[in-house]
């Protein structure tokens, strides 16, 4: 029985339920396959997709970004760089399985012209976009980031790991590295813009060789006190 053609949608379903109670259950499975596969195929994938995004904004959410560091010098294998991220958590975090410490490690030399030049403009943008709070340069790019205005000046956070842990701050204040650079006015200035963790007792721990690595914040960041735990984190 031939469904008509511009029927009711009520008389094409009566009669599609007519010739299904006549059909046995391996005809009726492949009848509906035969007429309908398109529409469960389109069924499914609208399911699978729904339920990704709702398994992704509502049951089971990515972590947020609590700390972002672009890792710019030096060098380490991404086992040390995982440990590294690992212990941070643990100590910066303290546990908080919604949120995660980012490493980056991209390095930035004159080796592959066309490379540095790309990683520079994705660093810039993502300064720009206020997505990093540390960089870890060597004392080339310290001073040249320093010039850009691409670091801020340390001297409040380091007041405030004075005051957090005294004994930190009395292990990293032969660290700290002074910049001077021109300012806006045309006039030279100077200013507190990175500590060197080469050999810092975290890292050394981890299985990072001595190097010269300093530790800097981008003018940007909105997470100083992450910020503040990470530096101290390196040197207790």
């Amino acid at each position: 029985m031939e469904t008509p053609v511009g029927a009711p949608i009520k008389e094409k379903l009566r009669i599609e339920i007519a010739k299904l109670r006549e059909m046995t259950f391996k005809e009726k499975l492949e009848y509906i396959w035969e007429y309908y596969k398109i529409h469960i195929i389109v069924v499914c994938v609208l399911l699978f997709l729904i339920g990704g995004m709702l398994n992704t904004r509502f049951f089971n959410p990515p972590p947020d970004t609590a700390l972002f560091i672009s890792w710019n010098s030096g060098y380490a294998t991404m086992e040390q760089f995982d440990l590294l991220q690992d212990v941070l958590e643990e100590l910066v975090l303290e546990g908080e399985r919604h949120e995660e410490i980012m490493i980056s490690h991209v390095i930035i030399n004159d080796a592959d012209p066309a490379m540095s030049i790309a990683s520079m403009q994705r660093l810039v943008a993502m300064i720009a976009a206020g997505e990093i709070d540390i960089l870890i340069l060597d004392s080339e790019l310290l001073k040249q980031f320093t010039t850009s205005g691409f670091l801020r000046p340390m001297e409040s956070l380091l007041a405030e790991v004075e005051v957090a842990n005294p004994m930190v701050y009395s292990a990293i204040k032969e660290k700290i590295t002074i910049v001077p650079y021109e300012h806006e006015d045309g006039n030279l200035i100077e200013h507190a813009m990175g500590v060197s963790i080469g050999s810092s007792p975290r890292l050394s721990q981890l299985g990072f060789f001595e190097q010269e690595l300093y530790f800097s914040i981008s003018v940007s960041s909105g997470r100083t006190e992450n910020v503040i735990k990470t530096l101290i984190a390196l040197f207790e």
